[in-house]
């Protein structure tokens, strides 16, 4: 079990603390990983503003329409993913296991997941802001909801009232699970991954076909051949992210596009036009109004367009995975099931392609 710091010599608070006086905008992420503890216990080493919540997520979440705007955010180790909007409808299925928020808010969550939330109030550059913050059981961040100046403060001082904890327990946080080992391509049978890939009729049983043929995502788009998936060159080989290029494609073009970022426990979804672009240092940013995504590019080490057939015609992504082969990005172009892919989008992926596919 990871050891929770407590008061009243809580040495953990005082060598975060000392990072920060060197390093004041050092995410807590960050320094958590230079500190080599969890998120979580290094979030609960502080004396004040953190505040356990019933772990009754689904419920809680169900609610959160009472509140109106809030911002959310998920992230992996590569890329962060924030939405600023209010939630329509949440909804609970699969016995209390799985989530689904569509709308601004577009969410697909996995509570099986989730450990343990907290509702924390912290000043950060002189603001003070307040967020329930939900966690696994091992400390990994799973998704953060932030007040704003336009949530319903009396809603959300109502809401999360009725979720705090008053025994607040002291978590006892797991080891963190080792990177899952990728297939070995060797024994996978790729004839029948690609029959089985060809024969998709639904991009949500993606994941189901994958299972079926005992491989992971990446070695399945590895195997399965350039009717359905190619290799784009990255960032490592001295040329513009594959991400630049397709955001700087449809930011000029206006194509509206979706991004799906994820997590154990959560994939948030933006569909949409983007409109401001920044590259600093490693990072590719959009800094629009309701949707901001920051992605490490120097992280992902393979980009893939990938085709999966469906009842509505041929769906396209562009995907990044990092070096453990976990898939963190994918985009694709903006539609509602029962729509074939857009048009705009097919071409900007093919003006991608003739830039950056390896077999060009």
């Amino acid at each position: 079990m990871e050891a929770i710091a407590t008061k009243p010599e809580n040495v953990l608070s005082q060598r975060w603390d000392s990072l920060l006086a060197d390093e004041p905008s050092l995410r807590i992420r960050n320094a958590a990983q230079r500190l080599g503890v969890s998120e979580l216990a290094l979030l609960l080493s502080r004396d004040e503003g953190v505040k356990s919540l019933k772990p009754e997520f689904g419920a809680l979440m169900k609610q959160m329409n009472s509140v109106g705007e809030v911002m959310i955010l998920t992230r992996n180790e590569q890329v962060v993913h924030e939405v600023t909007a209010a939630y329509k409808k949440f909804v609970v299925s699969g016995k209390g296991a799985m989530g689904l928020s569509v709308g601004d808010i577009d969410l697909r969550v996995f509570f099986n997941h989730w450990a343990y939330g907290y509702h924390v109030t912290q000043e950060i550059r002189g603001v003070v802001r307040e967020s329930l913050q939900f966690f696994s059981a091992y400390g990994l961040a799973l998704q953060k909801v932030y007040k704003t100046q336009a949530t319903d403060t009396a809603a959300w001082n109502e809401l999360v009232a009725s979720y705090l904890d008053s025994s607040q327990p002291v978590p006892e946080l797991t080891p963190a699970p080792a990177p899952r080992p990728r297939a070995n391509a060797a024994e996978v049978d790729a004839e029948a991954l690609k029959d089985s890939w060809a024969n998709i009729k639904d991009v949500h049983h993606f994941h189901a076909m994958l299972q079926r043929n005992k491989v992971d995502r990446l070695t399945a788009v590895e195997l399965v051949g350039p009717e359905w998936a190619r290799p784009l060159k990255s960032s490592a080989e001295g040329i513009l992210s594959p991400l630049d290029r397709i955001l700087e494609q449809a930011q000029i073009n206006g194509c509206p596009i979706m991004v799906f970022v994820g997590n154990p426990g959560l994939v948030q979804i933006f569909g949409g036009t983007i409109n401001k672009l920044k590259r600093t240092g490693s990072w590719m940013n959009v800094l629009d109004p309701g949707f901001n995504l920051h992605a490490n590019t120097d992280g992902i080490t393979d980009w893939w367009v990938v085709v999966r057939p469906s009842t509505d015609g041929d769906i396209t992504s562009i995907e990044g995975y990092n070096a453990d082969g976990d898939i963190v990005i994918t985009l694709f172009g903006n539609r509602k099931p029962g729509q074939p892919e857009l048009a705009a989008w097919r071409r900007e992926v093919g003006a991608l392609e003739k830039v950056l596919c390896v077999s060009a």
